[in-house]
């Protein structure tokens, strides 16, 4: 049973969950620890928060939890499932892990850590993870970043276009300068992939916007600033009419180019280069929460 009770504390688990066995394997290395609920119990719907009675329980799933010294250890669980009058049969939420995670929170906060650190193959080996989960990881933590920033305004854009790869591949990337963050990422450089970025800001933020757009040298400043015209001219007008100096004749150069398409159209550069923005997610990423773990749960 000290095993049993030594594995509740490092996992985490309360009330109704528990520990129900542990398996260790020393020539693989390796402990797996499953774990059950009580019975009776009600749960709550993962979409409306309705407390309803256990409907059946999934397959058993595993996580990959913290290692225990040298062995890497598994959760294993059968998620319980309940039945919704609004919303049908849902699986509930697990206290550590979050919904199609093959990771616990833990882990999950401890690879950030490491991936802040290092490259993703210097992380795979540390933690003795795939590429792939790497990816996984890294991918989530930004999501979950991007899902906790709260609207705002961001008066200082930088637009770009980066090479991926070979055979012209793309990406373009909105960045606030003063914050050095990358705020939006989309696959090519045409004008559809900028304009996701200003899809996604409501009318107050495209109001708010303030004395400079930075478009760059290169095959996408044709493209930064015909969407400046098109989307953020009505803005500028506003709060630059009573605007003089520089920044404000390039203004009006660009939306009279943008009465006349033939005519080539002034070039922005930067005062601060895009080259020293860095474009990794890590700026927005955020750490998974669960048990024993600082802020509330996801």
């Amino acid at each position: 049973m000290r095993d049993v009770e030594l594995y509740r504390h490092l996992l985490g688990l309360e009330a109704p969950w528990t520990v129900r066995s542990v398996e260790l394997n020393v020539p693989g290395q390796r402990v797996d620890v499953w774990a059950s609920h009580a019975e009776d119990v009600r749960w709550p719907c993962p979409e409306c928060g309705t407390s309803l009675g256990l409907y059946d329980h999934s397959e058993e799933r595993m996580w990959r939890h913290l290692d225990s010294c040298q062995f890497m250890t598994y959760l294993h669980a059968q998620p319980p499932r309940v039945e919704c009058p609004s919303h049908g049969v849902r699986q509930v939420r697990l206290p550590w892990a979050e919904v199609r995670a093959r990771f616990t929170a833990l882990f999950e906060r401890l690879a950030i850590d490491v991936l802040k650190e290092t490259d993703i193959r210097g992380a795979t080996r540390i933690l003795r993870i795939s590429w792939d989960e790497a990816w996984h990881i890294l991918e989530r933590a930004v999501e979950r970043g991007q899902r906790a920033k709260r609207p705002r305004v961001t008066p200082h854009l930088g637009v770009d276009e980066k090479a991926i790869a070979k055979g012209h591949q793309y990406l373009t990337l909105v960045c606030d300068l003063d914050r050095s963050t990358v705020e939006y990422l989309a696959e090519d450089r045409k004008q559809a992939s900028l304009e996701g970025y200003f899809a996604g800001l409501s009318e107050a933020q495209l109001a708010g916007l303030k004395t400079q757009v930075d478009a760059f040298e290169g095959d996408g400043s044709a493209l930064a600033q015909n969407m400046v015209v098109t989307k953020l001219a009505p803005a500028f007008r506003t709060i630059m009419t009573n605007s003089e100096g520089a920044l404000m004749d390039l203004f009006r150069s660009m939306t009279d180019a943008s009465q006349h398409p033939a005519a080539p159209g002034p070039r922005l550069r930067s005062p601060s280069p895009l080259s020293s923005v860095p474009t990794g997610p890590t700026t927005t990423a955020e750490v998974p929460t669960g048990p024993n773990v600082e802020g509330p749960n996801r």
